[in-house]
């Protein structure tokens, strides 16, 4: 045996000496419940905490959480004391054990976080910051305690970032992980360019859209696209890049047009198209169906605000709806809609907070079961538990809309309202898509934001001049963004979760009007972008990437 191999062998032997060494160095860690004192409404924060801190103190190949199931048990309530975090530690038998408490006092919370080593080392931290901060300040006290106790390089320090593999080069990506790489900052508002890989652009239609919906509508196996206008729904075909018209269905001008869906109802195969319409502040909702190259009517004068939404515990796409009222617009409480007799009738009430309406809520899953969010008279997200406790609320508005309609709940029922006559406007939102694209145990919240100077100033100016698509998710606190499309130049009127091009993949469809400006917007046309979504690499929860090109 020549000298060269016998050292390829000694070296062979000794990595394979070696694996279980390297192995062994991955120190395991549990995250106890925080302790929250304050009011009732911000117990929620002692697993919010708990669940940050865990995902935060993580470090492939050093540091690995413990299984859950082995230190439920034994953590199931916040330790009282050192000699309690002492006993937890053994009890789950981990190297390191992290605990703590939250004091809420007004806007300001004041945090103590301490870890505990199997050798009774102790590294303590304590900060105080607003409520809407807590976040921020847990993440980077979480990442001074790593850098302190396991020497964890900040991201300052690494010798290489990791480049997160983009879904979409017209993504900006939230830096979520401290050695993460990604485009631009993502605090950076910026527009990019009209023709980028991996967005496909509609020509330009001569209509002003207020909504989409795509779903096989004529049984061929191939998605449709579906478009509610002012004054009409439009449905097309994506043939050769382009938009294909099929069919045009006119409505009466006295129908305001309020939300466009897709349900196949009657189980033949092929989608119909479900109209929320409103005549005279009264419902009057209608339901079509493609028959060849003409839209025919299957039910109209329904007289029932309806939608279609995901609804636990399996999640399915169901008809939703609710009754009118004269002086709140819809009466209290979202129902199943089912068909009896041949018309549409409520069924089941759903458990939904008081403020909710067929469209304003989404649900939105979580190993536990669910959260419930709700979209305000004012635009704000709102969070709420199963059991209808509400939680927490975004300070930035989503899902703005410019699809208002006139109530005012002071007038009684049988006045007439004189023509200077101030009304209320209550302005059905855009969807909530609740989805899980980069399939860990977490979902995400597609949601339109509104960019409008003027907006800012005037209550009913809702013409927005640009916008864009966030995602975001429950980080056990608040919603948080996790991505967002670039600036888009118009005004967002839907968008969808669907293949539109009919690849076998699903793309992020954005249906907008043009804005010529303040001074020609009877100049509006409709203009609809696809984005595709590529999650075949894809770093760990909160980094979303994009193929760049």
């Amino acid at each position: 045996m020549t000298l060269f191999r016998r050292l390829v062998l000694l070296v062979a032997a000794m990595l394979c000496l070696a694996s279980p060494a390297l192995a062994a160095e991955t120190k395991t860690y549990a995250v106890a419940p925080f302790t929250v004192h304050g009011p009732e409404k911000y117990q929620y924060l002692s697993q919010g905490a708990q669940s940050m801190l865990e995902s935060r103190m993580n470090w492939p190949g050093h540091l690995a959480p413990q299984d859950k199931a082995k230190t439920s048990a034994a953590l199931a309530k916040a330790p009282g004391s050192e000699a309690d975090a002492k006993k937890a530690l053994a009890a789950v038998s981990v190297d390191y054990l992290a605990y703590g408490s939250i004091t809420v006092s007004g806007d300001q919370a004041s945090v103590d976080i301490s870890v505990i080593g199997r050798d009774g080392k102790k590294w303590p931290k304590n900060f105080t910051t607003k409520l809407s901060d807590l976040i921020p300040a847990m993440e980077r006290a979480a990442q001074s305690l790593n850098n302190e106790i396991f020497k964890r390089p900040s991201a300052s320090g690494a010798a290489g970032g990791q480049t997160i593999n983009q879904m979409n080069p017209d993504f900006v990506v939230n830096q979520t992980s401290e050695n993460q790489k990604t485009y631009l900052n993502p605090n950076f508002r910026y527009a990019g360019p009209a023709e980028t890989p991996g967005v496909w652009r509609s020509q330009s239609i001569p209509i002003v859209s207020s909504g989409i919906a795509i779903d096989d509508i004529n049984g061929d196996g191939h998605n449709e696209v579906v478009i509610m206008a002012k004054e009409s729904i439009e449905t097309y075909a994506f043939k050769d890049r382009q938009l294909m018209p099929i069919a045009r269905y006119p409505v009466s001008p006295n129908l305001k047009l309020l939300k466009v869906s897709t349900l196949d109802i009657n189980g033949d195969g092929k989608a119909e198209i479900i109209v929320s319409a409103s005549y005279f502040k009264e419902p009057r909702s209608f339901i079509l169906s493609l028959e060849g190259n003409q839209l025919k009517e299957l039910y109209k004068d329904i007289k029932l605000y309806m939608n279609v939404a995901q609804v636990p515990p399996d999640y399915t796409r169901q008809l939703v709806g609710s009754k009118g009222d004269p002086k709140e617009l819809f009466a209290q409480g979202v129902h199943n809609v089912i068909f009896s007799g041949g018309q549409p009738m409520l069924s089941t009430k759903l458990a939904l907070p008081t403020k909710a309406n067929p469209f304003n809520f989404a649900y939105l899953p979580e190993k536990s079961g669910y959260k419930v969010l709700l979209n305000d008279d004012h635009d704000h997200i709102v969070v709420y538990t199963a059991k209808g406790e509400r939680v927490a609320a975004t300070e930035e508005e989503y899902c703005g809309s410019a699809i208002g309609l006139e109530f005012d709940p002071l007038m009684a029922p049988m006045e007439k309202p004189k023509t200077d006559h101030l009304w209320t406007y209550y302005y059905i939102p855009l969807p909530m898509i609740v989805a899980n694209l980069d399939k860990d145990d977490r979902y995400e919240v597609l949601v339109s934001k509104n960019i409008s100077l003027a907006a800012q100033f005037f209550e009913t100016f809702r013409t927005f001049s640009q916008g864009e698509i966030h995602a975001l998710y429950w980080d056990g606190v608040g919603m948080n963004l996790l991505w967002k499309t670039r600036r888009i130049k118009g005004t967002v009127t839907g968008y969808a979760l669907a293949d539109i091009d009919n690849d076998g993949q699903k793309e992020l469809v954005v249906c907008l009007n043009t804005w010529p400006g303040a001074v020609g917007v009877y100049a509006r046309r409709t203009i609809v972008l696809s984005y595709k979504l590529d999650t075949s690499s894809k770093g760990q929860p909160g980094e979303f990437g994009i193929d760049a090109e």
